[in-house]
């Protein structure tokens, strides 16, 4: 039996090699239908989620395919690397087991995950930003990978076992290998000189242009590009405040109950405090400022978070999602949906708590 989950697991590798965009296109598929069967039936929403988290892991595998396959990405320690996959597991997963344990044990059943999926997620973090030098963690600490690094045409001399026929990182002839990976997708013109990308390796129709095929970027091959920031003390006390934020939440919630506003207030005081202590993130490397700017960016969701969404902004939503509705054409096929289902991704934890 291992044999032949084995033989499979090659050929799906081998697969994923060969045709990474239309790989992309089955996630993308996937993802739609997570979509589109949401609310049609009574167990639609877990249903839902399920096929969504499912392509999320299709993502990561397929991602640590065409990472292992090009060796492009910043080599760090198969201890950290495991524990980054574990966290990123989790939060893959995390909505569909609340609502999985809901619908299993009740409400009190999905609180008891929901407490001991933040302790987990909880615990790595620290491990990796104490144990392991981190840094700044973005979330899920392993991103999907831009995939325009992964066309067909890179990949095109990869032999049938999978593996990549390329130069070792310090042979120093990533250069030469790249002009020649990039003479096999453009073909000169004989008369003008005129460099074309060849037809058979253009990317899908709503992804083409004309520019010609791009090399690697430095900073897709470079590992000091991603090397974490040594954090000094007052950015390790932030970075810690944000970890523990989602544990004193619940914590506060347990205490003064879900409707009262001090748990929304201790949450928003500590996001707060952890961005202010961060300083000036000129001095970070540029996944760790992307990573600052979406957790300023989702200081937004405390809109969307009880109990300031439902005594202050729930109304004011609902009217202006209805007077964009009203008023622009088109924008009723999806606003009204989205005004539907707003309701059910108010009450899941994990969609608006998550971090």
């Amino acid at each position: 039996m291992a044999d032949v989950l084995e033989r499979v697991f090659q050929k799906y590798k081998q697969c994923v090699l060969e045709n990474p965009q239309n790989i992309g296109k089955v996630e993308s598929a996937c993802r739609m239908m997570s979509y589109l069967i949401s609310g049609k039936s009574h167990n639609s929403l877990i249903l839902s989620e399920l096929l969504y988290s499912s392509s999320n892991l299709m993502v990561l595998l397929n991602d640590a395919i065409l990472q292992k396959a090009t060796k492009i990405v910043p080599k760090v320690s198969m201890s950290q690397e495991r524990l980054m996959y574990y966290v990123t597991l989790t939060e893959y997963i995390e909505v569909f087991v609340e609502l999985a344990a809901r619908r299993l044990w009740g409400e009190i059943g999905s609180w008891v995950m929901i407490t001991a999926i933040q302790i987990l997620k909880a615990a790595l973090r620290f491990l990796l930003l104490f144990y392991y030098k981190s840094g700044i963690q973005p979330s899920p600490p392993v991103p999907p990978v831009n995939r325009e690094t992964f066309d067909a045409a890179l990949l095109h001399e990869f032999p049938k076992n999978g593996e990549p026929d390329l130069p070792d990182d310090d042979s120093g002839d990533d250069d030469e290998n790249q002009d020649n990976l990039l003479q096999l997708k453009t073909f000169t013109l004989k008369r003008s000189g005129r460099v074309m990308r060849r037809l058979s390796d253009a990317p899908p129709l709503h992804m083409r242009d004309w520019k010609l095929p791009a090399k690697v970027k430095e900073t897709d091959k470079n590992p000091e590009s991603t090397v974490p920031s040594i954090l000094n003390t007052q950015r390790m006390c932030a970075e810690s405040i944000h970890i523990m934020k989602p544990i004193t939440h619940l914590l506060s919630m347990y205490i003064f109950g879900q409707a009262s506003w001090k748990p929304w207030l201790v949450a928003c005081g500590m996001d707060i405090s952890s961005l202010s202590a961060m300083g000036n993130p000129e001095e970070l490397n540029t996944q760790e400022r992307g990573e600052l700017r979406r957790r300023t960016l989702m200081m937004l969701y405390y809109l969307f978070r009880s109990p300031f969404y439902n005594r202050i902004s729930e109304a004011k939503i609902i009217l202006l999602l209805k007077i964009l509705a009203d008023n622009i054409p088109g924008m009723s096929l999806f606003l009204k949906p989205l005004m539907e289902y707003l309701p059910y991704w108010q009450k899941v934890y994990f969609y608006i708590w998550s971090t």
